[in-house]
């Protein structure tokens, strides 16, 4: 295993080379680059500003140092997660994601993660804020389909000890008014879930989520 470095005040995607002593600047320039599975991201306390996608590899796992770490993001499209975890059915994560802070910036971004088409994968001791339509994603499809998987449900995967505040929609004229939540899982066999506080007084019921299509 490696353990590769982002830490926002030193860091530089561009002369980087993700070692402690030269780590790079964003997370999506990591999850880039760091491919490899049995590979660690670790996220140095501090505010990342994400803008784009962050696409983390099957194998590969991220962690921060608690509320602390910070990715804050701009992503600003229908139905895109700032960091997105998707695989064709059946596909084996084998990872975890903790100790991290997830910033949807007063409902800018839709989602925080979607985790599509993978087993085994551990999302734990994490904290997701102001994400405008959900929070983070289980789903054994990895297309936008609301119907069970084709092929086999995802098994394996947990979700404990995280914090989930006001990040999910009441009323989407846009989309449909169709059922969403903080958490929302769909095709799972044998998933853990549990100690986790989710939250969701902190907007009026007719709230309207509006984001562009780019």
């Amino acid at each position: 295993m490696i353990l590769y470095f982002i830490y926002r005040p030193l860091g530089n995607d561009t002369t980087g080379d993700g070692s402690f002593a030269n780590p790079w600047k964003t997370l999506s320039h990591a999850t880039q680059t760091v491919t490899t599975s049995g590979d660690t991201i670790h996220v140095n306390p501090g505010s990342y500003l994400e803008t784009v996608q962050c696409f983390l590899s099957e194998g590969v796992n991220l962690e921060g140092e608690g509320d602390t770490s910070v990715l804050q993001s701009t992503v600003n499209e229908f139905w895109k997660a700032l960091l997105s975890l998707k695989s064709p059915e059946g596909s084996n994560g084998n990872q975890f994601v903790s100790n991290l802070k997830f910033d949807g910036r007063n409902l800018t971004t839709q989602w925080a993660i979607w985790v599509a088409g993978r087993s085994n994968v551990i999302i734990r001791n994490c904290t997701f804020i102001d994400f405008s339509d959900r929070g983070v994603i289980f789903s054994a499809r990895n297309d936008f389909v609301d119907a069970p998987p084709d092929s086999v449900y995802s098994t394996g995967n947990q979700f404990y000890n995280n914090i989930i505040n006001n990040c999910a929609a009441y009323i989407d004229t846009t989309n449909g008014n169709y059922g969403r939540g903080c958490l929302n899982i769909g095709g799972q066999m044998g998933m853990l879930i549990y100690s986790n506080t989710i939250t969701q007084d902190q907007r009026p019921k007719d709230i309207t989520v509006g984001r562009s299509n780019m």
